[in-house]
């Protein structure tokens, strides 16, 4: 029996390396030149920056142990970053006991391990699938990539309904997954100062603003590119508002909110922009864990499943996994 898995994200890689761990032979498709999707740091000439996921945590004792694993190999750490929350023009302190980790030199080297073992095609876009009732039949640009007795897709929502049109429309139970969005998206934008900042935090959660949700300093992260490097993600709402907005005026309203936010002047070097269509959590989306479908041999799993954040994106594809190699 083989498995397909299309999308090399946290939780495509956990739900493929599960599936090898219990014997089955796996092969995972990514349209990405590597693995890591949201997971994934910019390389530049300096170093990595954190584009996308900033950190993520670990409260599931399973997944405790993963991470326990990944500090044994060096490929996380934990960021030791101040944080603070910016709420109605004020910026305080948020000491917490939380401890955060972040991938080690760049936020997808966890993903990769995750991976080591397991057969990656990459960068190959499936753009077409096709199900006999016995085996899923995989194409890209009209080349088959194969049939396959069981299929995992890892995908963001909508690129998962896309992908699987044609079946939704005989399938209702599935088409629900769809009709509502669970993903919502991000515009993010590094800035690069000329010199550093007073701020004394590293991490600032943004509550109730109209166009910010988070911002961070880079260069507090080990592995990440010098100088001071300032994250900007802006909220949901904003970004949905800009979603087609050009990347340069998107950047400019980000250094603003930047200078504004952090109440003091700043002199920037230089910008890199990065939208995410999906990536954010819709705060409504029911929780479902992962989907596995017997009858037709699909699973589908990923954050937009099970809450967001990237424990819950990892604990989705091992739960798939279990799933499939149990039945």
């Amino acid at each position: 029996m083989t498995i397909a898995v299309i999308g090399a994200g946290i939780a495509g890689a956990a739900c493929a390396s599960e599936l090898v761990k219990q014997g089955l032979d796996v092969v995972v498709f990514d349209k990405g030149l590597s693995a890591g999707g949201r997971m994934s740091s910019k390389r530049t000439p300096d170093g990595y920056l954190d584009l996308g996921a900033q950190y993520f945590t670990a409260r599931a004792a399973v997944f405790k142990r993963q991470c326990e694993n990944w500090l044994t190999l060096g490929v996380i750490t934990p960021w030791q970053g101040r944080l603070a929350i910016y709420e109605n023009g004020t910026l305080c302190a948020s000491p917490d006991q939380t401890t955060r980790y972040i991938g080690l030199p760049s936020m997808q080297k966890p993903v990769q391990q995750l991976l080591q073992q397991v057969k990656l095609n990459s960068p190959c876009r499936v753009d077409t699938i096709k199900y006999d009732g016995t085996h899923w039949q995989l194409y890209s640009d009209e080349q088959h990539l194969g049939h396959f007795s069981q299929l995992v897709i890892a995908l963001p929502q909508q690129q998962a309904a896309m992908l699987l049109a044609e079946h939704l429309l005989q399938q209702p139970q599935l088409q629900a997954l769809f009709n509502a969005e669970a993903l919502l998206p991000c515009w993010s934008v590094n800035i690069e100062l000329d010199a550093a900042t007073s701020v004394p935090f590293d991490g600032i959660f943004v509550k109730g603003d109209n166009a910010v949700s988070w911002l961070a300093r880079q260069n507090s992260k080990t592995g990440r590119a010098p100088g001071e490097q300032w994250l900007v993600h802006f909220s949901p709402a904003f970004s949905q508002l800009h979603l087609e907005a050009d990347a340069a005026q998107i950047s400019k309203v980000a250094v603003a909110e930047l200078q504004r936010l952090l109440g003091e002047d700043i002199s920037v070097m230089q910008t890199l922009c990065h939208r995410w269509r999906y990536a954010q959590q819709a705060p409504d989306y029911p929780v479902h864990s992962h989907i596995y479908r017997t009858d037709l041999s699909l699973g589908l799993c990923g954050d937009w499943l099970n809450g967001g954040r990237v424990e819950n994106a990892w604990l989705s594809g091992y739960q798939l996994a279990r799933a499939l190699s149990y039945d």
